[in-house]
């Protein structure tokens, strides 16, 4: 048995006792004299875990004393009466808590009140829709032609050039392929599809700028960082193999006065004991001498 064991053991009945005692005594109400100014339901919950804390002591406890071969005659009823005692306490906490615990208040949800994008208008179809109306209502080219009544041609060339001079030219048939809208209309119209781009699309070519210059930056610093981790790197390994050096130097200058001390050693306790003998010997011829003189 280990001294874990033993301090779980008595950490646990310690535990069990003064819980039994705190919830004998506790009016589980706020603001009542003697007690502290935590509201009730949060010390039902501390109570709550510490009652769990003590079920984990005594699964540990009991744990042990099945896997050990030495266990004691009464140690399974005791365990019995403590885990019935953790039952009791746990139901009243319990039910206390059920009743004084606020109630818990969800918070508003944010999506229904968030207005939906409006929708994206796609320039190439909105052009490819508006073609087909254009090629529905062809110019007319009888609208665009000159009159080709010789009378009113004639009464404008007086006009022009007066009465008296002669007519320069006679005017023949007028082509209607001449008098048509020159083809330059589909890029006038492209044109104006260019200039009628939506303002988002300019906004996000602005953003994916911003982005690419922020990349770019980030890219800089990070290549900076490298650099200082690089340069700091190369300084530690110089030290570390500098102190790795002394670490050597010092493992040898050890080793060799470990050496020179053991020698020594051998060589003084050598000194030592011939001094003893020594001096025994001179003892025991002293009182030799005496006891002969005496004697005799």
């Amino acid at each position: 048995m280990t001294d874990k064991t033993v301090h779980d053991r008595v950490n646990l009945d310690r535990l069990v006792r003064r819980l039994e005692k705190n919830i004998t005594t506790e009016s589980w109400t706020d603001g009542a004299p003697g007690t502290s100014a935590t509201p009730a339901w949060i010390r039902t919950r501390g109570t709550l875990q510490k009652v769990k804390h003590a079920r984990k002591l005594l699964q540990s406890v009991e744990s042990e004393d099945t896997s050990s071969s030495i266990c004691r005659r009464n140690a399974p009823r005791h365990y019995a009466d403590l885990r019935r005692t953790l039952d009791r306490l746990e139901s009243l906490v319990a039910e206390v808590d059920k009743r004084i615990s606020p109630p818990v208040m969800r918070p508003t949800p944010i999506l229904p009140t968030i207005p939906p994008p409006p929708p994206v208008v796609d320039v190439s179809t909105s052009a490819e829709d508006s073609q087909p109306d254009a090629e529905a209502t062809p110019l007319d080219p009888t609208a665009t032609l000159l009159p080709a009544d010789e009378s009113l041609a004639a009464a404008a060339h007086e006009r022009l050039y007066g009465p008296s001079e002669p007519r320069a030219f006679t005017r023949g048939p007028i082509n209607p392929s001449e008098t048509l809208l020159p083809p330059s209309l589909p890029t006038a119209a492209e044109k104006s599809t260019s200039q009628a781009t939506p303002a988002f699309m300019q906004n996000s070519a602005a953003l994916q700028e911003e982005l690419s210059a922020q990349l770019a930056q980030m890219a800089t610093q990070l290549k900076r960082n490298a650099i200082h981790f690089a340069g700091a790197l190369e300084k530690d390994k110089a030290v570390v193999s500098e102190t790795q050096e002394k670490l050597e130097r010092n493992y040898d200058v050890m080793s060799k006065e470990r050496v020179r001390l053991r020698d020594h050693s051998s060589k003084s306790w050598g000194t030592t004991w011939i001094t003893i003998l020594s001096l025994l010997v001179v003892l025991v011829g002293f009182v030799m001498t005496f006891l002969i003189i005496r004697i005799t």
